[in-house]
């Protein structure tokens, strides 16, 4: 059908591009500087620019409304080609980086030439940015490859030597994607969150130097292993190192699964699939046996922890370093929450683009006044006067459901830069504190590195669990914001969010986390509190609220929680009032029940607000910086300012009950105040709602939801996708497969009785009651 045939031109319900184009055209935003401050730097956002135009227009990366109709299988070997096409990409960007294209063959260099410089972190930023934009198209893919790089790579990097790191990861070519692609195997059927307690183990043999990783029963099956299944040829294994009958906990170890060249299993090595899943059936995951499976003692990770056997090979002894070996273990996965949280900014912009384009385009129902206005009209005898139905997003309810979604989107994106920088200056501080022979190898380098790690799990875990729950909602929220269609596959929301939550649980499941991040800003609020133990070189910066000034003034009221429109800080204050008030509530409670398991919820709220604090403090100090926000339009720097305190009051009102309870807020004002500007400023931010999404520079092709494209032609593009993937029978149109299933039903006779075989008529039952 022509658009012509299909739409009454006449009828404004039908040309929802009206409502969108007009609105985009109508706006005075600055969207470049604003996409400028959400990508963080203007190189930051060319390089963004760039990938995202390779990545739509690869004919083997792109993805089109066919990524929702594959199974299980397709979805597999579509992800494998999708890796094989990557890893040319990650050669191109490694040569991008060095500005090495001509002369010599640099990765033949790399991996071959002893004497050529071992890759940092730094060299992969350009693929590690490739792969965070991946995942916002096609989440399964970006994390295929994560895994490999990101769990099996960083690992390695965390807990090898400087010979480990450069013969696994570079000699053995996983870095360039090449000769072996490992994957991670932590988690067990058994033990998940409590990796202390894991049980596979692996016990040294001094008369032949080397370990025996073993699978000691059925719960110490390795599970959930990403590429396990299918494309891993290594593994780094995490399994209880056992020296001369003592335990030594939980350490990592390379294990070989495949033979790189026939893929076939290794002798010991058994291996099965996981089966199909929620969402992301591109990742092979898969369970791992280890049979007494022997590796050279070299195979263990050694940067903290050594076993060496005397020289005569007649004895050994473990050296372990124990400042950095009790955190080193999860260095991987810290990796991994830290991009959860640029994925919670990446997915939150996708779709609250779709829902928001969505609620200005579409239209229903006529609004109460109008409705009143033409009943008085036909009393009056006054001719009725044609009404538009009323666009979604003027309804303050769905502005509530909408724009909050808006503001959490924005205010990730600050923090997760902000965050993602932290995690490669510490890393780098880790890797030059622990070189041996290093200058900066000290007891007081040690201890400054090993504190600046702590804190950054305390952020990365809160912020990690806070913002995939945030964004989890976010996705379902939106799609029932649009109805139906919003229900549709071809829409995007039902695999967004089945691919999405399983962010809630992997690297760290989000209760866990939060649990353990509250825990250790209750001992920090201990230390502050009765110690006046505040480190304000390495806490100020995310622990503001713990300085024993600051807990003293909000303990004796000389600070009230307000909100001033002439202080932007106290928008962020509050939370920090907040954050104490709940803390001294903590400590109290302690010390009256001795139970610590009673305040667990409360410690959950804890890590949430301070992840609420954390973002709006990155955001506010940027947006306040006019060299690092590079918004220099006053229009653009108003609307964000609006975002920054909706997104404050948006959650103070979610927990107005613990604003009362805690007395930092009266009921009253949670009316007066708190609701009062939460309505005005949802009005505000409609107004900008379109500007402020077009703003993510998210093109259709990352979209790939036909009520979200930027041309705002809803119903079209809708209908064409539809049509577009299910064609009529070819032969009898509207007749399917399974038809005579169905006649067969509506056109039986009266076969009940007679399928009984006479056994219910009367003469039968007479006879059997004799």
């Amino acid at each position: 059908m022509t658009k012509l045939s299909t739409v009454n031109l006449k009828d404004p319900v039908f040309n929802p591009q009206k409502h969108i184009v007009g609105e985009r055209n109508n706006s005075k935003l600055n969207t470049n500087e604003i996409n400028c401050f959400l990508e963080s730097t203007p190189y930051d956002q060319e390089i963004t620019h760039k990938l995202i135009d390779q990545i739509t227009t690869d004919p083997i990366l792109k993805c089109d409304s066919n990524y929702y109709e594959q199974e299980k299988l397709q979805e597999r070997e579509t992800t494998a080609r999708k890796i094989k096409r990557l890893s040319l990409y990650m050669e191109s960007d490694i040569k991008t980086m060095q500005k090495h294209y001509k002369d010599t063959d640099l990765i033949k260099s790399l991996q071959l030439d002893p004497t050529t410089k071992t890759l940092t972190n730094r060299d992969l930023n350009i693929f590690d940015k490739r792969l965070s934009l991946i995942a916002m198209m096609d989440p399964q893919l970006s994390t295929r490859v994560g895994v490999h790089l990101g769990l099996y790579g960083n690992c390695i990097k965390g807990n090898g030597t400087d010979q480990q790191i450069r013969y696994w990861l570079q000699e053995r070519g996983a870095i360039f994607l090449k000769q072996t692609y490992g994957c991670f195997a932590m988690t067990e059927l058994g033990h998940g969150s409590n990796v202390a307690a894991l049980q596979t183990t692996a016990t040294y043999d001094l008369t032949t130097d080397t370990f025996k990783i073993n699978t000691p029963n059925l719960t110490a099956t390795k599970w959930w292993i990403g590429g396990a299944a299918h494309s891993a040829t290594h593994s780094v294994v995490y399994a209880r190192l056992i020296v001369k009958g003592k335990d030594y906990g939980v350490k990592t170890f390379i294990v070989p699964l495949r033979d790189v060249s026939s893929f076939q299993l290794l002798p010991g090595i058994v291996i099965g699939d996981i089966g199909k899943k929620m969402g992301r059936d591109g990742i092979d995951n898969g369970w791992i046996q280890f049979k007494q499976v022997v590796i050279p003692r070299e195979y263990m990770l050694s940067r903290f922890v050594k076993v060496i056997p005397s020289p005569e090979g007649k004895d050994v002894s473990v050296n372990i370093q124990p400042q950095l070996d009790q955190v080193s273990g999860y260095s991987a996965l810290l990796s991994g929450r830290v991009n959860m949280v640029m994925d919670s900014f990446r997915f939150g912009s996708k779709f609250v683009t779709i829902a928001t384009r969505y609620a200005v385009g579409r239209q229903q129902f006529v609004q109460v006044n109008d409705v009143e206005q033409n009943s008085k009209a036909k009393s009056a005898n006054v001719p009725k006067v044609a009404k538009e139905e009323t666009q979604l997003i003027d309804y303050s309810l769905h502005q509530y459901r909408v724009l909050p979604q808006l503001a959490i989107a924005y205010l990730v994106s600050p923090a997760a830069h902000r965050l993602m920088n932290t995690y490669y200056e510490t890393l780098n501080e880790l890797y030059q504190v622990s070189t041996p022979g290093s200058k900066n190898s000290d007891d007081t380098a040690f201890k400054t590195v090993s504190a600046k790690l702590k804190n950054l799990f305390i952020s990365s875990a809160s912020l990690k669990a806070t913002n995939t729950w945030l964004i989890s909602n976010l996705i379902d929220e939106l799609r029932q914001c649009c109805g139906g269609h919003g229900y549709s596959q071809y829409n995007a929301f039902g695999k967004g969010y089945n691919d999405w939550v399983v962010q809630c649980t992997w690297e760290g499941d989000n209760n866990i986390l939060s649990l353990t991040s509250a825990k250790s800003i209750l001992k920090k609020f201990v230390d502050s509190a009765t110690k006046g133990k505040f480190n304000e070189d390495l806490d100020s910066a995310d622990f503001d609220y713990l300085d024993p000034e600051f807990i003293r003034k909000v303990y004796t009221h000389e600070i009230d929680a307000t909100l001033d429109d002439d202080d932007l800080e106290t928008y962020i204050e509050i939370w920090k009032v907040a954050l104490v008030q709940f803390l001294v509530h903590i400590g109290k409670t302690i010390q009256r029940t001795k139970d610590f398991d009673q305040i667990t919820k409360l410690l959950v709220t804890v890590s949430k607000f301070h992840a609420i604090h954390s973002m709006l403090k990155s955001f506010h100090e940027k947006l306040s910086d006019d060299d690092t926000s590079y918004v220099k339009d006053q229009a653009s720097k108003d609307a964000l300012w609006n975002v920054f305190k909706l997104f404050s009051v948006y959650f103070i009102d979610k927990y107005s009950g613990e604003y009362q309870q805690f007395k930092i807020l009266k009921p009253s004002q949670i009316s007066s105040l708190i609701q009062t500007k939460l309505n005005d400023l949802l009005k505000l931010v409609r107004k900008d709602c379109i500007a402020l999404t077009d703003a993510f520079e998210l093109p259709d092709s990352v979209l790939n939801s036909p009520i979200g494209y930027f041309d705002g032609d809803i119903y079209h593009n809708y209908f064409n996708t539809v049509t577009g993937n299910n064609p009529a029978e070819r032969e009898e149109p509207g007749k399917p497969s399974y038809a005579s299933v169905l006649t067969d039903m509506l056109g039986r006779g009266y076969e009940f009785d007679v399928r009984l075989a006479g056994s219910s008529n009367k003469a039968t039952l007479e006879k059997l009651g004799k």
